[in-house]
């Protein structure tokens, strides 16, 4: 039986994971970043209720969840 290679997706896995890394690190630092999909500022929507914070853009194609410690 032949072994699956899944070098590429892991690779994409990793670089996509740094690279959203790299924007949280920015928009935290108050720097203006924009999303990869519209263009427009990444912002930061503060903590609510059940503890998490968002980092999105105004249309809402990049969303990404921040789970916030007291």
């Amino acid at each position: 039986m032949a072994k699956l290679d899944f070098s590429v997706m892991n690779k994409e896995t990793s670089d996509s994971f740094h690279r959203q890394k790299a924007q949280i690190k920015k928009v935290l630092a108050g720097k203006a970043v924009n999303c990869d999909r519209c263009q427009q500022m990444l912002l930061l929507v503060p903590k609510n209720r059940e503890g998490f914070a968002y980092i999105t853009c105004k249309k809402g194609c990049s969303n990404i969840e921040l789970e916030v410690e007291n």
